[in-house]
């Protein structure tokens, strides 16, 4: 039990797990212990894991339910239902995730799920506000999303928060740069600023949602923010002479990942970085040698080139590790 207290307080001093997270480990094999020396072999024992798996699935069920219930409403009775019909059906959406994830946080039986329940609240949120108020360019909308999944990350420190609060900033870039176009601030809409604009957006996302890693859910913030660089490249590589910066950009994020994989072992890291330069580097140089069948080859030889080193220095570290 010690070592499991241990290792559990270094998991949570490199924030893997938090606090709470980490108690509750402790707290589940210390019961376990209870029950194992005071009814050794007693089956009584082995149905409580299983109830609790079953609610743990009605739960998620009951959640994905309401969600395929508004989806289907949305795409086949939407303009039967009315006005009131649409605005009744959108605040129902929000509530139910809401009021059930807030009972389960606050009664304590299972807070990961109400924590889940939250985050799929918060992109209800924004569907009610889009409903509710009519914001036909999403921006509102998707800014809701993002204060409210910045709230419950805030208040109930879960990764479950990252994930709605970047892909409602996500669409809020697109939003943004789609209404300055559409007010004529970019200017010609025709042109390549547009594009540019968005790139920039999605770099930023990723900055803030790779800060919010340093102190909440490294793994998967740092994964979401490869993934806006990777939006950044292709968004880069569509705009007229994106080639370069596109590539500049992919290698940087590309790098960052790898180096954070080859630290810290976490897979997803390798997966997209591993996305990143097979896709942005053959692309850009097969646009920067004037479409060129030679640039696509150069650049996955150079992606499956990176990828050997990452192997050797991986394979390095592990002989050397036990040593030490």
């Amino acid at each position: 039990m010690n070592r499991l207290e241990t290792q559990l307080t270094r998991l949570v001093e490199q924030r893997v797990l938090s606090a709470s997270q980490a108690q509750q480990l402790a707290d589940a094999v210390r019961a376990d212990l209870v029950d194992e020396q005071s009814a050794p072999g007693q089956p009584a024992s082995r149905s409580t894991p299983r109830s609790s798996a079953v609610l743990e699935v009605l739960g998620y069920v009951g959640g994905a339910l309401v969600l395929g219930a508004v989806i289907m409403l949305g795409t086949f009775f939407w303009e039967d239902l009315g006005d009131t019909g649409r605005k009744a059906v959108a605040v129902a959406a929000f509530a139910v995730p809401a009021l059930g994830g807030a009972a389960l946080v606050r009664g304590g039986t299972r807070p990961e799920l109400g924590r889940i329940l939250l985050a799929l609240a918060c992109y209800a949120a924004g569907f009610a506000y889009l409903v509710v108020f009519e914001d036909k360019k999403f921006v509102v909308s998707a800014a809701v999303v993002v204060l409210t999944s910045a709230i419950g990350a805030a208040l109930l420190r879960s990764g479950a928060f990252l994930l709605s609060g970047w892909s409602g900033a996500m669409l809020l870039v697109d939003a943004l740069v789609f209404e300055v176009i559409d007010t004529g601030r970019i200017g010609d809409p025709t042109s390549d600023a547009w594009q540019v604009h968005l790139a920039v957006g999605f770099v930023l996302v990723g900055l803030a949602i790779a800060g919010c890693g340093l102190v909440l859910s490294r793994t998967l913030a740092w994964s979401l923010a490869g993934l806006s660089g990777w939006a950044a490249c292709i968004a880069l590589l569509t705009a007229r002479d994106g080639e370069w910066p596109a590539l500049v950009v992919a290698t940087v994020v590309a790098a960052a990942l790898l180096t954070a994989f080859v630290m810290a072992h976490r897979y997803a890291y390798a997966v997209i970085g591993c996305l990143i330069l097979l896709t942005i580097w053959p692309a850009s140089l097969y646009q920067i040698l004037g479409n060129d069948a030679v640039g696509a080859a150069i650049g996955l030889v150079a992606a499956g080139a990176v990828l050997i080193a990452t192997v050797i220095v991986l394979s390095r570290r592990r002989r050397i590790s036990p040593v030490a």
